[in-house]
């Protein structure tokens, strides 16, 4: 077995990954957890998505409380895993100027600023790379966004409709690109 995570655990600390390693697994989207300090230009084109995206996720963004009691929620790697579980690709090619739409469906409407503590983790796991680790090492995330500064993220919206059950609830994530 040729499996990237043999060789993240079997070093100390995270590693990068080299284009040839990427090449040579076995089955890359079964190592995509391996994959936070691999930089998204070592990772073959066909992994790679491109384009406005759109995509639901089963799961809706927590309110501030949820985020709070559910630390998971606070992970952009949480949905990370869960943007490529849905698009079937590792990472995306940034949208330089980007709108981000983010469409709750949920059984109760919750005030913005509830809500918007709750989509953080969610935005960042959009972007490119953070270095949000105090060693200064590079994440890199999914990539549709370069950034979420005002210089790369034109608007944010985030919309709230209700629905009947819980097990209808859901966020839709919309990235697209804006004209200058």
């Amino acid at each position: 077995m040729n499996s990237l995570y043999e060789r993240l655990y079997g070093q100390r600390g995270p590693r990068a990954f080299r284009k040839v390693d990427l090449d040579r697994a076995e089955d890359l989207f079964a190592d995509r957890g391996a994959l936070f300090f691999t930089p998204t230009e070592y990772i073959p084109q066909t992994w790679v998505g491109q384009g406005s995206l759109h995509v639901h996720l089963p799961i809706v963004t927590p309110t501030y409380d949820e985020m709070l009691e559910l630390r998971a929620y606070m992970s952009p790697r949480f949905w990370v895993d869960l943007l490529q579980r849905h698009t079937g690709k590792l990472r995306w090619t940034p949208v330089e100027l980007a709108a981000v739409t983010f469409h709750r469906f949920d059984v109760r409407l919750h005030r913005d600023d509830i809500v918007i503590a709750g989509v953080k983790a969610l935005l960042d796991s959009l972007k490119v790379k953070t270095t949000g680790r105090r060693d200064g090492r590079y994440l890199h995330y999914f990539g549709a966004i370069r950034d979420d500064s005002s210089r790369h993220l034109a608007n944010l919206s985030i919309k709230q409709t209700i629905v009947s059950t819980a097990a209808e609830a859901a966020v839709e994530v919309s990235v697209c690109g804006v004209e200058v």
